[in-house]
């Protein structure tokens, strides 16, 4: 099992934060989520990711009490998730950080390509 040489920090907020919701995907996963795509398959459509990383993602978002997932034993298994408490209390928060990403598009545009290729 993996052990970490660095200690995790927790005085400060940021770093909880960090820790818990860096993943790639994550504050996408409980945005979209929330739009009521709760099935793995739809989301994996909507943010292209893969099945691998995001299935791993979405673990650690319920692991970490974010969201909640659900099994159905039924003939063809089926698992849909859905944001609990703490997850939703992560809107107000993830949607000013998309309005402030819209608000600065062409600058962050402009900075990202320098870095790589936008489609």
């Amino acid at each position: 099992m993996y052990k970490r040489k660095i200690p995790v920090r927790t005085e400060c907020g940021l770093n909880l934060f960090k820790e818990l919701l860096s993943g790639k995907f994550k504050l996408m996963l409980i945005y979209y989520i929330s739009e009521g795509l709760i099935r793995p398959g739809v989301l994996q459509k909507k943010i292209a990711a893969d099945r691998r990383v995001m299935t791993k993602q979405l673990d650690e978002l319920v692991q970490d009490g974010f969201i909640t997932k659900c099994s159905y034993e039924t003939k063809i298994p089926k698992v849909e998730y859905q944001l609990t408490a703490l997850g939703k209390s992560l809107l107000p928060l993830i949607m000013s950080l998309e309005m402030w990403g819209e608000k600065n598009r062409v600058v962050l545009e402009e900075a990202l390509s320098e870095r790589l290729p936008i489609h």
